[in-house]
């Protein structure tokens, strides 16, 4: 199959054979000229109709044929990506979204389109400044020659005391990015950008800090940002440090759990973040007990108030469904409050904090255990929760026997499906993995053993 020819003449990016980074690169007659979005359509529409219409099979395919394809796709994706910026640019530039709905152009396309209100943000700062400023970066984009990646970095890197170098300097940054994976020709053009902003190039201000956070409708928090300078450097070197223990922590849990508790580079540094926040935060300086996690709403006669969690969402004070497993995980913490409701959301229990462990408990429980009995686990008492080894919702007590030291992790650990903890007597306690491996926990950091 041969790529298929855009209707002003230009073909498609560079094969994806001639070499690293070549679909970011220069196309295969290196020509300029803009293409036209209703071409690069009817070229990729002729392709999807080949390969992927009613009587089509892409596992059939020639694998030339589906490379080819491809090769179309990401060509019209630029072209498509660079129209869309072009249209924003030009509807922000007359005010139009203003006008028509009292929005800023960021928050219209979220009420618009459903856009998340990050991505929104930056789209429309790249549009605005393509168009005013990097009108050969924004026909670059069009071109094929480079991504919205490579506009986005470009544009973001324009700041008003290197614009005019940037302006001038367009073609030639754009060529660097022929036949270069984005992130070395990234690392170049950043390199590039100090050398001409001498004086300010290395001097960022708070003011550059970005952080976007969005909790989706299942739950999940969203994290987007940047830090600069000092605050960059601060925070990645903790997060590492924290992201190591976190792998330590793993490499003990697969050793004692046959792999059951494995995790990539990806899970550790969440895994860290998360330690930071909670170890920084997560206690009170002047008190040895955590402090109140989560606030919930839940109806009056919800199941969960019996430990079952078959009923309806129940959510926090900021609208966020909260899954019964983390249900189940905040109320055998030492501290929850819950706000009771009747089925017109009046509240009949006005929020007052339960505590199912006194002071006076979590002390006696940080001189027995020492910390997280988990086996191999580091964490000392003042980041741990007390665990119910059986559940206050199914009859079980808040005295020493059924309450156990575990830091957040490995009490998430616990609460997992197939996993249970048990007390043995003398105040001790097992963990049994899906596997059937039992566990023997640990006091004062010391080793356990493990015992089919």
């Amino acid at each position: 199959m041969r790529t298929a020819q855009l209707e002003s003449g230009t073909p498609s990016c560079a094969r994806a054979d001639s070499g690293p980074g070549a679909a970011t690169g220069a196309r295969r007659d290196g020509a300029t000229e803009h293409q036209r979005p209703d071409g690069v359509i009817r070229s990729v529409a002729d392709t999807v109709d080949r390969l992927h219409g009613p009587d089509a099979d892409l596992r059939s395919a020639d694998a030339d044929d589906l490379v080819a394809a491809l090769e179309d796709v990401e060509s019209a994706r630029r072209a498509l990506d660079a129209f869309r910026l072009a249209l924003l640019g030009e509807l922000d530039a007359r005010g139009e979204p203003l006008r028509r709905t009292g929005l800023r152009t960021n928050a219209w396309l979220g009420h618009r389109f459903g856009a998340p209100r990050a991505r929104a943000g930056r789209e429309v700062a790249v549009a605005r400044k393509l168009r005013a400023v990097l009108p050969r970066v924004a026909a670059a984009l069009a071109e094929g020659r480079i991504t919205e990646d490579h506009a986005a970095l470009l544009t973001r890197l324009t700041t008003p005391r290197v614009e005019s170098t940037m302006v001038a300097l367009q073609d030639q940054l754009i060529d660097l990015a022929d036949g270069v994976r984005f992130e070395r020709w990234a690392a170049d053009v950043r390199a590039l950008v100090d050398l001409a902003d001498a004086d300010g190039g290395h001097r960022p201000t708070p003011e550059d800090n970005r952080l976007s956070m969005v909790v989706d409708g299942n739950g999940v928090l969203h994290l987007d940002g940047r830090l600069v300078g000092e605050d960059a450097a601060v925070v990645a070197q903790h997060l590492h440090r924290a992201a190591d223990r976190a792998f330590r922590r793993h490499v003990r849990d697969h050793q004692l759990t046959d792999g059951e508790l494995g995790a990539a580079r990806a899970n550790h540094l969440a895994a860290g973040l998360v330690d930071l926040v909670r170890r920084g935060a997560g206690v009170d300086g002047t008190s040895t007990a955590p402090a109140a996690d989560l606030t919930v709403t839940i109806p009056v006669d919800h199941p969960a108030l019996v430990g079952r969690h078959d009923g309806p969402a129940v959510v926090d004070h900021h609208g966020h469904v909260v899954d019964g497993r983390t249900l189940d995980l905040l109320t055998c913490d030492a501290t929850f409050t819950a706000l009771v409701v009747d089925s017109l959301g009046t509240p009949l229990d006005l929020g007052t904090t339960v505590r199912f462990v006194d002071r006076h408990q979590r002390r006696a429980l940080a001189a027995r255990d020492g910390g997280c009995v988990f086996p191999g686990c580091d964490a000392p008492a003042a980041w741990t929760d007390a665990h119910h080894v059986v559940r206050v919702a199914d009859g079980g007590t808040s005295d020493a026997n059924n309450l156990a030291l575990l830091c957040r992790h490995h009490h998430g650990v616990v609460h997992r499906p197939d996993w249970s903890m048990r007390h043995v007597g003398d105040q001790r306690f097992q963990v049994v993995t899906p596997a059937g491996v039992t566990l023997d926990c640990q006091r004062h950091h010391r080793p356990a053993r493990s015992r089919e």
